[in-house]
């Protein structure tokens, strides 16, 4: 994300979204009632004479329209912004009318807001950050088989699954030769998504030593790719073998400030606390008597209760807690810990001292 322009005056930021991972921060940053701004194309009738049919044109103009539903697809790369038109480039575009902005990577957008939220502004300040940053793969590989996901900003998202029929054990000599040609299948696609994806390092993991084996095979064929690889076990392959990687750090250590390895590490702490009664509040109820009292340290909120009916109740909570002084984690729910936070509510914090 690029933040292109600042009207502090009159509520306006204009940013450039450059991956799919700004589209999410995007879409929890544009709420109902804001007016987006953006060149789009708004198909146009035009009429050439009374025996011929309308010809439908579509025309590129700048419009700007106040949300009234936003939509993040993941899956088209796109996020779309629906509402009347309240400002456009060209009169002949009637005010008032329906329009869908969609937002897709390297679109240049403007958001006004009657007033910037703190939590909003800080979406941003991460969004840019992030930018910054490098992108991590994990590929989970076992015999003839592998999963291969990206570390984005709101989950974890699995790419790609290579299946090669390696054989039986007993026909060593076709085994060996279908993992060779398995192992180049595996290479050739982790290079295409580094480089589609600008991903810095890939953590190869699994549970025997067909990652070792890989490893190998990659210094000796592919040694570039073999430079940007860090070898890590886990129990199990395919998607639990990828939140098992997160969940002991790796990804942590082969790039600090992981936003979903941080997020998926406090909702285990949580989840820890709970089990031993110990610094911990839970559910609304629990979670306000111990912003009440100041003891909130972490604050935890998934990111589905700032787009429904609690949102205030919420962001006023969030309000208060940073005013004490307190870290506020906004969890996105397309990953596990998200799911397990949802399970508790959508809210939790872990504590400074016990309220009761």
């Amino acid at each position: 994300m690029k933040i292109l322009d600042q009207n502090p005056k009159e509520g306006k930021i204009k940013v450039k979204a450059e991956t799919l991972d700004d589209l999410w921060h995007l879409y929890h940053i544009i709420e109902e009632g804001d007016v987006v701004y953006a060149k789009t194309l708004r198909k146009q009738s035009q009429r050439s004479d009374s025996l011929r049919p309308e010809k439908v044109q579509a025309i590129p103009v700048f419009l700007g329209i106040k949300a009234e539903k936003i939509n993040f697809h993941k899956f088209a790369n796109a996020l779309r912004v629906t509402g009347p038109i309240v400002y456009a480039s060209r009169e002949e575009v009637p005010l008032g009318k329906y329009h869908t902005i969609a937002v897709e990577e390297n679109s240049v957008i403007t958001i006004q807001k009657p007033k910037w939220k703190a939590h909003q502004l800080e979406r941003l300040k991460q969004a840019v950050e992030a930018s910054q940053r490098a992108r991590i793969m994990i590929v989970v590989v076992d015999d003839g088989e592998a999963d291969i996901a990206l570390v984005r900003e709101y989950g974890v998202d699995i790419i790609a699954n290579i299946r090669h029929n390696l054989g039986g054990k007993r026909y060593s000599t076709n085994r060996e030769a279908e993992e060779m040609k398995f192992f180049h299948d595996l290479a050739k696609t982790m290079v295409e998504i580094m480089e589609r994806e600008k991903v810095d390092k890939a953590i190869v993991a699994g549970p025997g030593f067909v990652k070792e084996n890989f490893y190998k095979f990659l210094q000796e064929n592919y040694p570039e790719l073999a430079k940007r690889v860090v070898i890590e076990d886990t129990s199990v392959t395919g998607r639990t073998g990828i939140y098992e990687v997160i969940r002991r750090g790796t990804v942590d250590k082969v790039y600090h400030e992981n936003r979903v390895a941080k997020e998926i590490q406090l909702v285990e702490k949580v989840i820890e606390e709970i089990a031993k009664n110990g610094l911990v509040a839970y559910g609304i109820k629990e979670v306000e008597e111990a912003a009440n009292y100041g003891a909130i340290e972490t604050l935890l909120v998934l990111d589905e209760l700032l787009k429904g009916e609690m949102r205030e109740k919420i962001e006023q909570l969030m309000e208060f807690v940073r005013q004490m002084r307190g870290e506020i984690i906004i969890v996105s729910s397309e990953h596990e810990g998200g799911e397990k936070l949802k399970a508790l509510g959508g809210i939790a914090a872990l504590l400074r001292y016990k309220v009761k």
